[in-house]
């Protein structure tokens, strides 16, 4: 790995990020954590003409593009402050006279020798090039030893393969308005890059409950294992269709409770049932609304219309009551998981007129049927999970 050391100017840094040949990767490290208040004390430090720590970027070679590697919050707040999006604080101890005259102005209200004298001023960026697989992810993490990374930050610092998967992924969320209003949950601290990672694991694994470590995904990581085009293409159309999915509810005015285990489960699902023939993207949307807005309803103690192979209407509330506990507490157990996967399987196949392929599903619904649905299902799931273990 070779470092190469440039001190441009903070006007010359605006236009990079401006013109995108500087990328800040919002989504690389721990997104923008920097409240206001934090960023205002850096333009502070700035306007006092005090040392800021320099800037690690890696050089992409490919589109001589730079990422910022280490540095990514003081970036990011002068980028603010250059956009007029933060006003300076005048009252940061120690007090400054000249300082105390700039309260609450914007960058375009600064003096012209104030601004002159802020745009000149410079930022050391070491910029890494030659680079072997793992060394920037390993720079990254030695420098942010003190920060309690969480592992999908440890794992984005990666540069590979397997990394553009995961942000190819994030991006096509974006791209179809998945968002965090619908999902109910952001990607603060790349909590969408965990759950892809984890998903694809599962899906390759071919197992819902396949059982893996943190250290696991970030040696993962580290090595640029990436995942198959098949399983990449499965999620991808099932992130699209969750596109679908939002433009009929909006549609319909109708609601859906979606946590990041709901979402999480109908992904697993949707990516395998993209592989089978007699799949339809209007049976998936159409099981999912029928299931969602009926378990919606329910939730709020609100008229459900939704018939299931035939169940009492008890049985049915029984079904989205255990639906309920497993996608709000111990989301991620064996049993948890099996049991969204397999209520989710059995809608899907009663709403969409498909048989029942499995003989474990057949009997799951007889034993519904004979014992009520609460204990059948935790019986099938327990029974499922303690079969893997054996």
């Amino acid at each position: 790995m070779r470092i190469n050391t440039t001190d441009p100017d903070l006007q010359t840094i605006f236009a990079r990020i401006t013109d995108g040949s500087l990328d800040l990767q919002p989504d690389f490290q721990r997104a923008e954590v920097w409240n206001p208040a934090k960023k205002k004390v850096l333009i502070d430090t700035i306007l006092r003409g005090w040392q800021v720590p320099p800037v690690h970027v890696i050089l992409d070679e490919d589109n001589y593009v730079q990422e910022v590697l280490d540095g990514q919050q003081r970036l990011s707040a002068i980028r603010d402050f250059m956009n007029n999006k933060l006003k300076v604080n005048g009252n940061i101890e120690p007090l400054d006279d000249s300082l105390q005259e700039l309260d609450g102005l914007l960058y375009s209200g600064l003096p012209d020798k104030i601004k002159n004298r802020f745009n000149r001023y410079a930022i050391r960026v070491f910029e890494i090039v030659e680079y072997n697989q793992g060394e920037p992810g390993e720079l990254f993490n030695r420098l942010n030893e003190s920060l309690k990374l969480t592992s999908a930050e440890k794992r984005n610092a990666y540069v590979g393969v397997l990394r553009k998967q995961m942000k190819h992924l994030v991006e096509t969320l974006k791209n179809n308005n998945v968002d965090s209003k619908f999902l109910g949950f952001s990607n603060h601290r790349l909590a969408y890059h965990d759950l892809f990672i984890k998903l694809c694991f599962l899906l390759e694994a071919n197992d819902i409950t396949a059982s893996y470590t943190d250290k696991q995904l970030n040696d993962r990581a580290r090595d640029d294992i990436k995942f198959s085009d098949e399983i990449i293409s499965s999620v991808t159309q099932a992130i699209e269709i969750f596109g679908y999915i939002k433009l009929e509810l909006e549609r319909n005015n109708k609601k859906v409770h979606i946590t990041k285990a709901t979402f999480f489960s109908w992904l697993f699902f949707i990516s395998k049932e993209c592989n089978n023939l007699s799949f339809t993207r209007d049976h998936i949307i159409n099981a999912f609304l029928k299931f969602e807005v009926s378990r919606y309803n329910y939730k709020n103690n609100e008229k459900f219309d939704v018939e299931l192979f035939g169940f009492d209407c008890f049985s049915i509330e029984n079904i989205f009551s255990i639906f309920n506990e497993r996608a709000s507490s111990r989301v991620m157990t064996a049993s948890s998981l099996i049991i969204r996967n397999v209520i989710i399987q059995l809608f899907y196949a009663s709403i969409c007129g498909d048989y029942v392929k499995s003989n474990n599903l057949t009997s799951l619904i007889f034993d519904i049927q004979d014992h009520g649905a609460k204990s059948a299902i935790e019986e099938f799931a327990d029974n499922a999970a303690w079969e893997k273990v054996l």
